[in-house]
């Protein structure tokens, strides 16, 4: 059972929170979705076969049209992948996507946005 720390929370990083906090809902308000997005935050495997490469990612935000997710390297716009996304039950879902952009995401880190075109079987 989880006790509240509420009381005893430090009021410094009570600031600091509430600051990255806002910032991502800023960042998510800037963003042109075509579809609303929820929170997921899942291991995934970027595999570019074009450039016989694999890059590790987290994903930030899922929807039926496509997701957001955060590498250590940028991704050129127009990059054809297999996405393959861990399930916390069962085999890997992999999923063919289009990056459709990419920018920095903190200091060496990215954000790409990916456009869903089909299931890989």
């Amino acid at each position: 059972m989880l006790r509240s720390e509420a009381g005893r929370s430090n009021p410094d990083i009570e600031r600091a929170i509430k600051d990255l906090l806002a910032e991502d809902a800023n960042f998510d308000r800037n963003e042109n979705r075509s579809a609303h997005r929820e929170h997921l935050v899942r291991h995934l495997r970027v595999e570019i076969r074009e450039l016989e490469q694999v890059i590790d990612a987290v994903s930030r935000n899922i929807s039926v049209a496509g997701i957001g997710i955060i590498t250590d390297q940028d991704i050129a716009s127009g990059t054809i992948a297999v996405l393959g996304i861990e399930r916390l039950k069962g085999p890997t879902t992999k999923i063919i996507a289009e990056c459709r952009w990419s920018r920095n995401y903190g200091e060496n880190w990215f954000i790409s946005g990916w456009k869903f075109q089909n299931l890989k079987r």
